[in-house]
């Protein structure tokens, strides 16, 4: 796919500069752009650097010169001197556009704003009380002042690796903050503020920023902190346009910064209510923003089956709706009537592109053995026919929902959706969740019975480890470790070694996990669990089985304790987002923000760090879903 950014300028002239950068790694021959403004070209055009080619209404369409070669990182300029009228506000300038190639070809193409014709005065400001708007805080901040007004824009140019990262940040914020500037542009006016970056030999993923007047430059590792860097900046600038009596962007000075863990995780559970694609994504954006670099998603459950599996298209067809005439009848969704929904292969690959050019990994959780009432009712073959029906129950009171240990069936449906899932997803965890499986489940199964008098087994969980232990085993041929719930741990366990777990009933399992030689991620209920009630008001919504976790306790909790375990094998932090109680999409960005952002800033900043006053202005203008 070529990638293209096109910025354009108004000239005190009345003309209108388009700047066209080719961002791909190929060299693009005769390229046409087109685009869409209410300032339109008047007839005979005017133009320079382009021949103009047709226009419908508002429609615009210029073809460079045949010879023209526009190699990567190169611009193609075309200046309009033929206008209807003179641009005053950036949103009369293209709206849309994008680069034809000659192949017939569109290139992906970021359209950036009209900029004005000359950039603001810089000039230093002497108030005392300005800040640096960044979330989650970074290590260091040292300012000596700062602009007495924000600019618009930044200019990045040069080094083709930065300004595809930065077009990448300004489409970012684009998404997020459609209403304020976008933060970087690769053509500007002369005196616009230039942000240049240079690879050192900082921790991958760390980067520091320094400011000195009208420049700005950047150092960064091998990792993200190129990316990470830039979105600082972005939040400087969209912040400071949001609030400039709080937020302003550094005129001297120099910001340090690095990660504090290497996991910093977001969870999402889709199958108690189905999030539409454009959701996900959204997701995905703000985890980026955060700085957030692991998506985990949740995507099947007792109530619905989320991904396409192509070997067993029941699981799409039947086990992904809810409803009167299905196996699983209405349960917690906001509409009566039940729900239906999935995520085609494809859709997938497009939120794991996505996440990928943010540096976001993607971890896939299929719930297995437990949570399957939905792919037992799609494939009652599943289930010991010599069984009762409804011999246990799960914790939600679902009946006979575990896959069987001593059904061969169980392995072959595991290892066909596992291997369709490990070819889709090229994380190297699959999170086979592992939990809640009800203390009595199989024991009055024939086929189980059997199967413990044979191999000494005894009981659910060590029935359970074993069905593990062989998923563990088939995962780690396909290059992929486990990943599960703490209960994976019960039953004598799967192996320590390719192993992640997630601690979440209470405080204390992170680190039991890890003196037991688990690497661990901690996502306790009490803090990091975002469908926790926040108070104990009646009508504030939310579970409540680990107590209630308003987002001063989801920011103040810390994953390190003195364990020596957990300087080996904690891994990172990791919220949750279970959707049981989130039937709105008003009551998710109630229960979900601020608290992501906490759970966000205990991934990066270390505790001497934190200050809940700081943190409590800017959360509130972080984005939402």
């Amino acid at each position: 796919m070529h990638a293209f950014h096109f910025d354009t300028l108004w000239h005190d002239s009345g003309a209108m500069e388009m700047v066209v950068t080719n961002l791909s790694d190929d060299t693009v021959v005769a390229p046409r752009l087109y685009y869409g403004s209410i300032t339109r070209t008047l007839m005979p055009s005017k133009a320079e650097g382009g021949r103009f080619v047709r226009r419908q209404a508002n429609y615009h369409e210029y073809a460079a010169d045949e010879t023209m070669a526009l190699a990567p990182g190169a611009q193609w300029h075309v200046t309009e001197h033929s206008l209807t009228r003179a641009a005053v506000h950036s949103n009369e300038g293209p709206k849309s556009g994008a680069i034809l190639l000659s192949s017939g070809e569109r290139g992906k193409t970021f359209v950036a704003d009209l900029q004005a014709a000359a950039p603001q005065r810089n000039e230093a400001s002497e108030a005392s009380d300005l800040r640096c708007g960044v979330l989650p805080q970074a290590q260091s901040i040292l300012v000596e002042n700062y602009h007495a007004q924000t600019p618009p824009h930044l200019l990045v140019r040069g080094d083709l690796n930065l300004q595809r990262e930065a077009s990448k940040v300004s489409a970012l914020t684009r998404r997020l903050h459609p209403l304020v500037p976008v933060p970087f542009v690769l053509a500007a006016p002369q005196g616009t503020i230039e942000v240049s970056a240079k690879l050192s030999d900082q921790r991958d993923d760390s980067y520091a920023i320094r400011f000195a007047g009208g420049a700005i430059e950047i150092s960064h590792g091998a990792g993200q902190g190129l990316f990470y860097a830039l979105v600082s900046l972005a939040q400087m600038m969209t912040y400071a346009q949001l609030d400039p009596k709080t937020y302003a962007l550094p005129r001297e000075g120099e910001i340090s910064d690095a990660p504090r863990h290497g996991w910093r995780g977001a969870h999402l559970d889709v199958s108690r209510q189905f999030y539409k694609l454009g959701k996900v994504l959204r997701y995905v954006d703000i985890m980026a923003w955060h700085k957030m670099n692991r998506f985990h998603w949740h995507l099947t459950d007792d109530e619905g089956w989320r991904l396409e599996i192509k070997a067993y298209p029941k699981l799409t067809e039947q086990a992904s709706a809810t409803g009167m005439m299905e196996s699983i009848l209405p349960q917690l969704g906001a509409d009566a009537a039940g729900q239906r929904g999935f995520y085609t292969q494809d859709d997938a690959r497009r939120v794991i592109d996505q996440a990928g050019e943010l540096g976001i990994e993607v971890m896939p959780e299929i719930d297995l053995p437990g949570h399957c009432a939905c792919v037992v009712g799609a494939y009652p073959e599943l289930l010991d026919t010599e069984e009762e029906l409804e011999s246990y129950h799960s914790v939600q009171g679902f009946g006979n929902n575990a896959l069987n240990p001593a059904m061969d069936l169980s392995y072959t449906f595991s290892e066909k959706v596992l291997g369709e899932v490990c070819d889709l997803f090229p994380f190297d965890v699959v999170h086979v969740g592992g939990d809640e499986v009800a203390d009595d489940a199989w024991m009055k199964s024939p086929k189980a019975e059997a199967m413990m008098k044979e191999t000494k087994l005894k009981g659910t969980f060590e029935l359970q480890a074993h069905f593990l232990r062989h998923l563990q085993q088939f995962l780690a041929s396909r290059g992929k470790s486990i990943g599960g719930w703490e209960e994976m741990a019960h039953g004598g366990g799967v192996k320590t070694e390719n192993c992640l777990l997630f601690a979440w009933t209470t405080v204390e399992k992170t680190a039991e996990l890890a003196e037991a030689g688990y690497d661990v991620i901690s996502t306790p209920g009490q803090a990091y669990y975002l469908d926790m009630a926040q108070s104990s008001d009646w009508c504030e919504p939310g579970a409540s089985w680990a107590g209630v976790t308003p987002v001063t306790q989801t920011y103040s909790f810390e994953a390190q304790n003195d364990s020596p375990a957990l300087a080996k094998h904690l891994k990172g932090v990791q919220g949750c987002v279970w959707s049981e109680h989130l039937t709105t999409m008003e009551r998710v960005n109630h229960m979900v923000f601020p608290r992501l952002s906490a759970i966000a800033e205990a991934g990066w900043t270390d505790a001497e760090g934190k200050d809940f006053g700081r943190f409590e202005t800017i959360a509130r203008l972080m984005p939402r879903l």
